[in-house]
C-alpha cells in the first residue's frame, strides 16, 4: 500500500512541476507579445478582462481555429484572424467561454 501511495505522490509532484513550467512559459510568452505587439496584447487584456486571462486565452487551442492557439496563428503570420477573433468578427463569445472553462 505504501509503494502505491508513493507513486501517486510522485505523479502529483510531476504534474505540479509541469503546471509551474507551463505557467512560467505562458507569462513569458505574453510579456513577449506585449513587447512585440503591444496593441494586440492590450486588446487581449481589454477583451478578456485581465492580463492573466488574456495570456491564458492566447495559449488555448480554439475550436473555431481548428484546434490552433492564437500564438500558432501569429507564428503563421495570420494576425488578422487573431484580431477578428478578439473583436468579435469570429465568435469571441465562444472564446470567452473557453477562457472561463480553462481557468483554475
Amino acid at each position: 500500500m505504501y509503494k502505491e501511495s508513493c507513486k501517486y505522490e510522485q505523479i502529483v509532484a510531476d504534474i505540479a512541476e509541469v503546471e509551474a513550467l507551463r505557467d512560467t512559459v505562458r507569462k513569458d510568452a505574453f510579456a513577449l507579445l506585449e513587447r512585440r505587439a503591444s496593441t494586440l496584447a492590450s486588446m487581449a487584456v481589454y477583451t478578456f478582462g485581465t492580463r492573466d486571462r488574456a495570456a491564458n486565452w492566447m495559449c488555448l487551442r480554439q475550436r473555431c481555429l481548428d484546434g490552433k492557439s492564437a500564438y500558432q496563428l501569429l507564428a503563421e503570420g495570420d494576425v488578422d484572424r487573431v484580431w477578428d477573433l478578439m473583436t468579435g468578427a469570429e465568435s469571441a463569445d465562444s472564446a470567452r467561454a473557453e477562457v472561463d472553462s480553462g481557468e483554475r
